[in-house]
């Protein structure tokens, strides 16, 4: 009587494993860094009206021959924005996007911080870089090169 109390459940929760199975199969991923220093020229404006809420943005299309179809179906990319934390000791670190980025502005003498949000996207062949206001007004100009890299993750 013992014996049927244990196998029971033993055949139970064996019945219920075999009946269906999911084979992930992994031989490793293959991964390509691309750098892109971004000037302050390369930018676009896309101008929707100047009030909030409003689809103003920046944006700069940036080709990665290394996301293709396969990429496309079944990889990853990832992007990362380099900010300079310490400017008197040359200091910084990469941010993965999305990022708050810090943006420094001058204007007439004067030097002020402005909080953009920057983003990306993806798709076969090309990464686009976005920033944008968080209230939908225009974002101020960029009046410096941005260091970016581009990290595609193809699973071999």
């Amino acid at each position: 009587m013992k014996k049927s109390r244990i196998i029971l459940p033993l055949l139970a929760f064996a019945m219920l494993f075999t009946g269906c199975t999911k084979e992930i199969i992994t031989y490793g991923s293959q991964i390509s860094t691309y750098r892109f220093n971004v000037t302050p020229s390369q930018w676009k404006v896309n101008q929707g009206p100047n009030e909030p809420g409003s689809d103003n943005y920046l944006y700069c299309e940036l080709d990665v021959p290394g996301i293709d179809k396969q990429v496309f179906d079944y990889g990853t990319v990832q992007a990362y924005v380099w900010n300079i934390y310490d400017v008197s000791n040359n200091l910084g670190a990469w941010n993965t996007l999305p990022f708050v980025y810090p943006l420094e502005i001058y204007d007439n003498g004067e030097y002020y911080v402005v909080p953009e949000n920057m983003r990306f996207e993806w798709e076969m062949g090309k990464v686009t870089l976005v920033i944008q206001d968080l209230d939908g007004y225009d974002p101020s100009q960029i009046a410096e090169t941005i260091s970016v890299k581009v990290s595609v993750t193809r699973n071999m």
